[in-house]
């Protein structure tokens, strides 16, 4: 059986459920990679079995977990997850089913998560069988596994998956609005094509240009980016006969991927475009740039005509130079982003500069003009924060304007102070205009 943690982790991209993904469960606490990293502890996969389970103490291997239950008591997020395809992988169809059944009394995340990695599994295995238990078993949460079922169908049997699509096309009407990567869903007929390109390119771009419409645009420009991914001089070959729309996204999925292996090759293909397909195709080149050289991402962005394409690329870059130095992201994307990239930057900004000089950050949230980019900067500085005293954060979140990051800041806050001070806490809850009834009741709800 092929991996199933690329797939597993698409999906759950495309739900929004990386995070916190298996809820608090008890009293335990759950450490990321990045901290173990800095703690100096093994990275992920360093210590893993041959089965792939994670190696427990001592260097004793760790058996394949046996219940979901267990994987849930396992340390760490990336662990969990490993422990979760350990003990979906090799099941029959009924053990699938039983499985799938155990998870309708899960939370709703434990659910997704847990469903994600199954039915990714069983869609391998039996993807006929996974879809209608999705269909006809799991409520809600099937609606968010048919696209991981249809994946990893299509990872194994891509002519398979496109037939059944084919015929089926209403049951991923989802697809498209579940936010796979930037500017939107791929759809059904994307994914398959992402997927065939891998295994097939010629196969997969005959397959996409026969489909129509709305099908055919996202499928060709899925295969095309996955070509591009090790081939970008190839995929632009490719593009012959294509038009429109079409054209334009192929282009700058082709530009975005040609700059993380040479951006010198990645400007000439985007000089060689036409005048009205630059600008774009430019902002997707410098979004890559950024992650691997933001210095340079930074004078490339202010190259970028003005527009949403700008506006992307400059957050994007912020969003890079803050994990090398936050202070002068912040500067530099006040300089030169507009409101919308200013703000869309301070989350990441906030999140590294606090760590590293929380007085610092704050003088440069609190100094921003009344609005958006400071209401962005001074709720970012009060989740972030742990420093400071929580009703001295809380003061501070109270002058946010815009009502729901007020809530959410002075929420996250008080959570803190409750720790420390329930009855302090509680005292402030219950007196505050700031807080509104549903959060009070929610705050009064937590132990």
């Amino acid at each position: 059986m092929k991996s199933l943690l690329p797939i597993a982790a698409s999906c759950l991209l495309a739900g929004g459920a990386i995070g916190y993904v298996f809820g608090n469960r008890g009293n335990e606490v759950v450490e990321n990679d990045t901290t173990k990293e800095r703690k100096g502890g093994s990275s992920p996969g360093s210590s893993r079995s041959k089965s792939g389970s994670s190696s427990g103490g001592g260097g004793a291997k760790s058996r394949k977990p046996m219940t979901y239950e267990e994987v849930a008591a396992t340390p760490g997020q990336t662990a969990r997850l490993q422990a979760l395809v350990d003990l979906y992988s090799g099941l029959s169809g009924e053990e699938f089913a039983a499985e799938a059944d155990k998870l309708r009394s899960l939370p709703f995340n434990e659910q997704f998560l847990a469903g994600s990695v199954l039915f990714a599994a069983w869609g391998e295995e039996s993807p006929y069988d996974a879809l209608d238990h999705a269909k006809t078993k799991m409520g809600f949460v099937g609606n968010f596994v048919k696209p991981t079922i249809l994946q990893s169908w299509a990872s194994t049997d891509p002519k398979g998956a496109a037939a059944y699509y084919t015929s089926n096309k209403s049951e991923f009407a989802m697809m498209g609005m579940m936010g796979r990567g930037r500017g939107g869903g791929s759809g059904g007929a994307g994914t398959i094509a992402g997927e065939w390109a891998k295994q097939d390119p010629e196969g997969a771009m005959a397959w996409a240009k026969g489909l129509e419409g709305r099908d055919s645009d996202q499928a060709v420009v899925k295969a095309l980016s996955q070509i591009a991914s090790t081939d970008p001089a190839r995929a632009a070959d490719l593009t012959s006969g294509l038009q429109g729309e079409a054209l334009t996204k192929a282009n700058t999925e082709i530009a975005g991927e040609w700059a993380k292996s040479d951006w010198g090759e990645a400007e000439s293909f985007i000089s060689s475009l036409p005048a009205d397909q630059q600008g774009e195709a430019l902002g997707a080149a410098v979004r890559s740039l950024a992650n691997e050289d933001p210095r340079l991402a930074a004078s490339k962005a202010l190259e970028i005509p003005e527009g949403k394409g700008r506006e992307d690329a400059i957050e994007n870059v912020a969003k890079s130079l803050a994990r090398e130095n936050p202070e002068d992201a912040a500067n530099w994307v006040v300089k030169n982003g507009g409101e919308e990239a200013q703000r869309g930057a301070m989350q990441d900004i906030m999140g590294n500069w606090v760590g590293e000089d929380a007085s610092a950050a704050k003088s440069f949230a609190v100094s921003q003009p009344e609005g958006p980019v400071r209401d962005a900067a001074v709720s970012s500085f009060v989740i972030n924060d742990s420093s400071s005293l929580p009703q001295d954060n809380i003061k501070l979140a109270e002058t946010i304007s815009d009502e729901r990051s007020r809530g959410r800041a002075i929420g996250t806050a008080t959570m803190r102070w409750m720790s420390e001070d329930r009855d302090g806490a509680m005292e402030y809850i219950e007196s505050s205009d700031m807080v509104d009834d549903r959060t009070k009741g929610w705050l009064r709800g937590q132990e």
